[in-house]
């Protein structure tokens, strides 16, 4: 006999068959083979429906699948009720549950943070299970958002493309989306008529944040005076344009096709190799100057970006190697026993650090002005206040190495290593970087503990 979430799983996949749902989501988790399979559910309408159809329209997967939730600890009591809330339906529909939590989170987060927060909690739980593909919640609303919000900030038709069906990650994890083509007010109303309960963040009501303002201001009025509203389609026609575009830099060499699509697909594949994100309007002139053959050059970061005319160079600049700092890199994969020793402190960070990836290291004398993001920070702070928050003394500071990559700041001994490098658990492949410099004085690692 079926139980109560069970029945709501079937009258679901009855009121949303396989043919209302992205045919291209629904081939890779046909394909999935012997993999397991995630869903991304936060107790919300959208991820609960997602978990539902799932559920109901691929039984052959149900031994091998899990709901992931992860609580952003945003609203007390209310968010361990949205876990506790997840954890049931995944008990009732006999698949396992998978909860994190934002430990330590920072004072009114942005929601970038809790982003990064979220799809970090993603990636530790989908590896350490051999997990493959995640199903998100994602609906034709949340596509009229990010395309409106997507607009405001610039993106070109690549950012206008998303959310896609199908989101393949450079780690080889697939994201999928069945429900971007289905209304949030259908699946609103049908949870209503069949009484399916789900969890509502109250925060979702709010405008501290740029997509909640986006959600309950812009797309209300958009869709009461619009003559129609078909963003979905604008995504899928934006998405066929950037495939095809990605398809053509492909089959080319920078400059060879002077066409600004082209290129500007080509120059940020390079970017991205070379983990560097320059400013728009720097990145728009390198395009200009490689479909007109002329030479430029800027600075991004702490690298200097060269196009000769002919040939794009990344280097490190003039001043990189103006300190003589005594340090080895060795890369390694991050076991179980030594992400305990990280996380328990083993490592004196007036010594080694663990850096996330395998960024090319350089280092540097402290220049005024000089700004990072610290691990666990909310956001960037001045070197010079994290000194002296850290109490090295000021005639210590100029003698510290500031250990550098692409695009900034990677650590100073005795401050904590940037958060864009943070190990997240074992199997991560990182750089163990050692300084061996004079270290700091008893009373200034003491002051560091």
């Amino acid at each position: 006999m079926k139980n109560f979430w069970e029945n709501h799983a079937g009258v679901l996949a009855e009121l949303y068959p396989r043919e209302r749902l992205e045919a291209r989501a629904l081939a890779e988790l046909e394909n999935a083979g012997t993999s397991a399979v995630a869903v991304a559910c936060s107790g919300g309408l959208d991820s609960l429906v997602a978990l539902l159809l799932t559920w109901a329209h691929f039984p052959r997967l149900r031994e091998r699948l899990c709901g992931l939730h992860f609580n952003h600890a945003q609203r007390g009591a209310f968010s361990d009720c949205d876990a506790e809330f997840v954890k049931e339906v995944c008990i009732e529909l006999g698949i396992e549950f998978v909860g994190g939590r934002f430990e330590n989170a920072p004072e009114h987060p942005s929601e970038n943070i809790l982003r990064e927060a979220r799809l970090a909690f993603f990636e530790r739980a989908m590896r350490s299970r051999g997990v493959k593909i995640l199903v998100q919640g994602h609906q034709a609303s949340d596509v009229g958002e990010s395309l409106i919000m997507r607009i405001c900030r610039g993106a070109g038709t690549d950012g206008f493309a998303a959310p896609r069906p199908v989101s393949r990650q450079a780690d080889g994890r697939i994201f999928v989306r069945p429900l971007l083509g289905i209304r949030k007010a259908n699946l609103v109303f049908s949870a209503r008529v069949f009484k399916i309960p789900w969890r509502e963040d109250a925060s979702n009501a709010e405008l501290d944040y740029f997509r909640n303002r986006v959600r309950n201001k812009v797309l209300p009025e958009l869709e009461q005076w619009a003559p129609f509203v078909n963003f979905e389609r604008s995504r899928r026609l934006a998405e066929e344009d950037a495939d095809a575009l990605a398809a053509f830099a492909e089959q080319s060499r920078l400059g060879e096709m002077r066409v600004p699509a082209i290129v500007r697909r080509q120059l940020w594949k390079d970017f991205l190799r070379e983990k560097i994100a320059p400013r728009a309007k720097n990145f728009d002139a390198l395009v200009a100057a490689v479909c007109a053959g002329t030479p430029l050059k800027f600075s991004a970061g702490e690298r200097e970006v060269v196009w000769d005319g002919n040939a794009l160079f990344f280097k490190n600049p003039k001043n990189a190697v103006e300190f003589d700092a005594d340090f080895s890199q060795e890369r390694v994969v991050i076991s179980s026993e030594l992400f305990a020793q990280i996380c328990a402190g083993t490592f004196p960070n007036t010594e080694t650090v663990f850096l996330a990836g395998t960024p090319e290291i350089f280092a540097r004398k402290w220049r005024a002005g000089d700004r990072y993001r610290p691990l666990g920070a909310p956001g960037e702070k001045l070197v010079g206040d994290a000194f002296t928050d850290r109490k090295i003394p000021r005639e210590r500071r100029k003698s510290l190495p500031v250990f550098c990559d692409g695009t900034g700041i990677a650590w100073i001994p005795g401050l904590p290593p940037a958060e864009r490098f943070r190990v997240s658990g074992a199997g991560t492949l990182a750089l163990r970087l050692t300084y061996r410099g004079a270290s700091l004085t008893l009373s200034e690692q003491i002051s560091n503990e």
